[in-house]
């Protein structure tokens, strides 16, 4: 049986991580000492290699040290009425509209010079709190932000009540884990490619149409976050947070060319495809170390080895069955609304004495109302967990 070449080479995934990535310039500077060669020129050639690492450090000092210590933020608290009968849709705006104030991709000058960042100018984030099983809903926003996002907010639910606050973060130690106090969080991502949905409002209604009072129709799934939220006693809190950034097809290219080879696989459209020089040693190494794949058995059994070529034909096939029908919809729906680069993150903080292992990891059990089988779903990253999970 044929071994993955991924599976025999697992280890170099390891080593990229943690050496080359970090450490790639002074492996490239060593070389450049070792090699007789070179070593006479190493004037020209360090500083030449030096120069890349000097610039990711200069991006980062204007964009973090200069650029964001400058920008002033506002907590919000959101309380809303007992009751909304506002249509979901109207939330839908709510993120639309904020999609313009986000997004200002910046020029040459503000990119280099003011310390804007390239890819998201600007962000903000949505977040729910339960503070020893008290609910609370914030918004933390730039400054320069806040009167558009009250705005379109009080213009969908006029009954809100929106007022300033200060950082509940701040509420507890700032130096947790601790001896008194203990912590466990995790990042939410996407468990396929970004281009295929996960489970939206829309899919929450009944279908009976009109023979029902409009009420009845939905299923709300933040009620049970809601509840498990809720549930949380004295000396617990749990802190639920969407970051969003607005992106478009310029500034996230990959999410866009992603969905559109989607599209052309599914209706069968000619596909462009070109190897890269890492999937040219792959298969290099692959024919090298396995040989050629077996087909067949006894006499009539062909080798074959792994072609180099790539090939750009495709047959048009328009006879979809429903769930690639489906899938075709759903992703160029997706495709064509406001795009946001969206971070999701729990956390989960307690007294020690009170640290509940099942209250940390509630957020999965919500999470699970989004998923399908056919497109998406969202799953804890296991590479951002505290490092009270590993070693």
């Amino acid at each position: 049986m044929a071994v993955s070449i991924k599976k025999i080479f697992w280890f170099t995934k390891v080593i990229d991580k943690l050496l080359f990535k970090p450490f790639w310039w002074v492996i490239l500077i060593a070389i450049v000492f070792w090699v007789p060669f070179l070593r006479v020129w190493w004037w020209v050639i360090t500083p030449a290699i030096l120069v890349v690492e000097l610039r990711t450090l200069y991006l980062w000092w204007i964009n973090w040290d200069y650029a964001y210590a400058k920008t002033k933020w506002v907590t919000l608290e959101v309380i809303p009425p007992k009751e909304i009968l506002v249509p979901l849709k109207a939330m839908e705006d709510v993120f639309t509209v904020m999609w313009g104030p986000l997004y200002g991709p910046p020029s040459w000058r503000e990119e280099w010079c003011e310390g804007n960042l390239k890819d998201a100018t600007s962000w903000m984030s949505w977040e729910i709190a339960s503070i020893e099983g008290s609910l609370h809903f914030y918004l933390r926003v730039p400054t320069q932000y806040r009167h558009s996002l009250e705005t379109i907010l009080y213009s969908h639910y006029p009954e809100l009540e929106i007022q300033e606050v200060a950082d509940y973060t701040k509420n507890v130690p700032q130096n947790i884990p601790n001896e008194e106090w203990d912590v466990y969080g995790e990042d939410f991502v996407l468990g396929e490619d970004s281009p295929y949905p996960i489970k939206t409002f829309e899919k929450f209604f009944e279908p009976q149409g009109e023979k029902i009072a409009a009420e009845e129709k939905r299923m709300d799934p933040i009620a049970s976050l809601l509840e498990l939220m809720s549930k949380l006693g004295p000396g617990e809190q749990f802190w639920l947070q969407f970051i969003t950034s607005s992106v478009d097809e310029s500034s996230q290219p990959d999410f866009f060319d992603e969905g559109k080879d989607i599209i052309a696989k599914i209706t069968k459209r000619p596909v462009k495809k070109v190897k890269t020089l890492k999937q040219d040693l792959i298969d290099l190494f692959h024919n090298l170390i396995l040989g050629p794949k077996k087909e067949g058995s006894g006499d009539s059994a062909s080798y074959s080895w792994i072609d180099t070529k790539v090939s750009e034909e495709g047959d048009r096939e328009m006879l979809l069955s429903p769930g690639e029908r489906e899938i075709l919809i759903e992703v160029e729906n997706k495709m064509k609304k406001p795009i946001f680069r969206t971070n999701i993150r729990g956390v989960y903080v307690a007294k020690r004495e009170n640290f509940k292992s099942s209250h940390k990891i509630l957020t999965r059990a919500y999470f699970s109302h989004f998923q399908t089988q056919n497109m998406n779903h969202l799953i804890f990253s296991k590479v951002t967990r505290p490092k009270t999970q590993y070693v």
